[in-house]
């Protein structure tokens, strides 16, 4: 499988990231043991309810754990994932923070917690994420 190299600046990350910039997410850091990324709630965020969607909650979950994983300079799918929602807000700026537990030899375990402005805790996921390799 070839695999593409991809810069560890958060703005070239985003602004190279097509699936980033649909959901209107935003790269802020990138490390091995710590990367955040926000998201301004806007119109395309909002569920049926007026609140945010589930599926954006995930989707930031998912997307830090991916960034935090390869920040080794490695590629990584996710292998497995799960997310307990807790609370949820109709506007402001999301954060997802995708903290390292254990970088093994082909898994990486990143907790993520997801709050809002305020800091409150609107969900918290695990994520496993396989190395692809180099």
């Amino acid at each position: 499988m070839q695999t593409k190299k991809v810069s560890m600046d958060p703005k070239e990350y985003t602004d190279s990231n097509p699936y980033l910039k649909y959901n209107h997410i935003e790269v802020v850091e990138i490390s091995p043991e710590c990367s955040v990324v926000q998201v301004k709630i806007c119109g395309d965020s909002l569920n049926v309810n007026g609140t945010v969607h589930g599926g954006l909650i995930f989707t930031m979950a998912d997307c830090v754990a991916g960034i935090t994983a390869r920040a080794d300079g490695r590629m990584y799918a996710t292998q497995s994932a799960h997310i307990n929602f807790i609370g949820n807000v109709t506007a402001g700026t999301l954060t997802a923070k995708g903290i390292l537990v254990k970088r093994g030899r082909k898994v990486v375990i990143i907790h993520v917690p997801v709050t809002d402005e305020s800091g409150k805790l609107l969900a918290d996921a695990t994520l496993d994420m396989f190395c692809l390799g180099e």
